[in-house]
């Protein structure tokens, strides 16, 4: 054993911010190694020695400027097919892209050189390895390089798939190295992909294999993205975490829940985006469906890809449904913190023009159509979407007319009367009631119930309810249609029985401090009836002390209004097969 590997041993392996001692040390064994010609562990010891030294940016950038340097060595002084060399290369890669952590040195311009390294590693691999006995392992499994570090290297071929990003540290160090399939993954080289999937179609045997398989079928066949992407998604929901001890050796120790909880769901997403180039007139519930599929993407495994296409996503479906409520200045830190987190990419600048000029355009038709036809904002905010990767101008064509509609309807003024035409055009009251329930229940009551049926005593829907620091019991009594002469009779004597018969306490946590009643209708009060309606109200108030009001379609429909309850009704009565008209 060399005194360079003594020394590098000497340290503990928690390097991260072990301080000058540890990064001395680590230094000085890499100068050993470069003396006998081993730059690999050279390099390897000074990406340790950049941890050892967290905290002091200057000595950390220095530190991995000479470990690349090292790489880079052995890269122009080894044949190509070495492991040593293959081994430089990918550690290269790795190494710059810890360059834009601590230095002013531009992400984008760091995440375009990690591409081509991860490229130049892909090809390699491929044009060297792919008539070699062991081609499964170098273009589709990946392969384990491990070293003494002292120059005795050797390569094995595991017969699953190597986790990538993985190392084992010690007396030897052990590499995974992703497989060109994967590399080219990585980069989006899908023809290139597409011909190792050609040249080695017996290697792709497991649930993520299979599902990369698909996802590069669907890339490189555009008639059958769709069927593809939705076989990626299903195969990578396959990918369950192995059920027995025996079962995850099998697969090397290592299993990940990154296919389940990250890539099904966004190729599932990615495929209804697709689907709505050919089924433009479906493109908002397709849209729907694509961001129900990509929930619970914001928190565990992590993509700049998906989070990037989750904000757009959202972006978009908000656009078709209710744009003048579209919060672009939220839209916009959500995708800026993506940035920071990931690096800025080349369609970053789109995405953020297209969040800022779709909000201006819409904010513009709204308050001044007439010069916002001129300045032509939307049409820029629609030239940058089609030039995402992600969205392209298939998807851009097949959302251009349903945004033009709202742009139109924004021009023109919203559409309110829908809420009285969906509520006035209710005749059961049964489901009537049930509404009322759910939009009694947006605001979090302490208890709501509907209680009709022969028992009811007046109350077909009470809630108990806190209002301004008050506790107060709602009685309702539910009819449809307008109030005439016998449904009066009928109501006025259930009102009454109402306040007469009080509810008991069994499901009121709280004694409430104050009981009011309404009745409620989706239409009117007939004229003929009004003054007996209002003497009987009078009545109530004067003479009995109690809280009654009759809430008819128009107050109704304020009350939902100012209560901002108009999206839980719009759920509430799609739930129950209404439709509301809306454009």
């Amino acid at each position: 054993m060399s005194a360079a590997r003594d020394l590098f041993l000497e340290v503990p392996p928690l390097r991260v911010a072990a301080g000058y001692d540890v990064y001395d040390k680590l230094s000085r064994a890499a100068e050993l190694w470069r003396k006998e010609g081993q730059h690999f562990s050279a390099g390897v010891a000074m990406l340790d020695a950049s941890d050892a030294a967290w905290g002091q940016p200057d000595r950390m950038l220095e530190a991995l400027r000479l470990g690349i340097a090292d790489f880079e060595f052995v890269i122009s002084e080894q044949a190509p097919t070495s492991p040593a060399s293959l081994a430089a290369l990918y550690k290269l890669r790795q190494s710059t892209d810890r360059t834009s952590w601590f230095s002013d040195a531009d992400r984008e311009t760091v995440s375009a050189r990690v591409r081509e390294l991860s490229s130049e590693l892909g090809q390699r691999l491929f044009k060297h390895f792919r008539d070699s006995e062991n081609a499964d392992g170098y273009l589709v499994r990946g392969i384990v390089i491990v070293t003494d570090r002292d120059g005795i290297w050797d390569t094995r071929f595991p017969d699953y798939e190597v986790p990538s990003g993985i190392e084992q540290p010690g007396r030897e160090l052990l590499l995974n190295i992703p497989s060109a399939f994967r590399l080219f993954v990585s980069t989006g080289e899908w023809q290139a992909a597409d011909e190792i999937v050609n040249l080695c179609k017996s290697a792709f045997t497991t649930p993520g294999l299979k599902g990369w398989r698909a996802v590069t079928l669907g890339h490189v066949n555009p008639g059958e993205t769709v069927a593809r992407f939705d076989e990626a998604a299903d195969f990578f929901i396959q990918d369950a975490v192995p059920p027995t001890a025996e079962d995850m050796m099998r697969r090397g120790g290592h299993w990940s829940g990154i296919n389940q909880q990250l890539w099904a769901k966004y190729f599932r997403a990615r495929a209804r985006l697709v689907e709505s180039i050919r089924t433009p007139t479906k493109v908002k519930e397709l849209l729907d469906r694509a961001g129900d599929a990509l929930a619970d993407t914001e928190s565990g495994w992590h993509s700049g890809e998906v989070s990037r296409f989750h904000v757009l996503i959202k972006v978009i479906a908000k656009l078709l449904s209710d744009p003048l409520s579209f919060d672009a200045e939220g839209a916009r830190r959500e995708y800026e913190l993506e940035i920071r987190m990931s690096g800025e990419v080349e369609q970053d600048r789109l995405a953020l023009t297209f969040i800022t000029e779709a909000a201006s355009g819409f904010r513009g038709f709204a308050t001044d159509p007439g010069s916002e036809i001129t300045r032509n904002r939307l049409e820029l905010a629609l030239g940058a979407l089609e030039r995402i990767p992600t969205i392209g101008p298939e998807v851009t064509s097949a959302v251009r007319p349903e945004i033009g509609k709202k742009a139109l309807a924004t021009i023109l003024g919203p559409i309110r009367t829908w809420m009285h035409r969906s509520l006035g055009g209710i005749r059961d009251e049964a489901q009537f009631r049930l509404i009322l329930l759910r939009l009694l229940q947006n605001g979090l009551p302490i208890y709501a119930q509907v209680r009709h049926g022969p028992l009811e005593y007046g109350k077909d829907i009470v809630a108990l309810l806190e209002i301004d620091g008050e506790i107060v019991l709602r009685q309702y009594q539910v009819k449809c249609g307008d109030i005439d002469r016998k449904k009066w009779r009928e109501s006025r004597d259930e009102m009454e029985t109402m306040f007469q018969v009080p509810l008991t306490s069994f499901q009121l946590p709280i004694v409430p401090q104050r009981i009011e009643g309404a009745l409620i209708t989706n239409g009117h009060a007939n004229p003929y009836i009004e003054p007996v309606i209002d003497g009987w109200l009078r009545e109530q108030r004067e003479t009995h002390k109690r809280l009654v009001e009759f809430m008819h379609l128009d107050a109704l429909v304020d009350w939902i209004t100012k209560g901002r309850l108009v999206n839980e009704l719009r759920a509430a009565l799609r739930e129950h097969g209404i439709g509301t008209g809306e454009a």
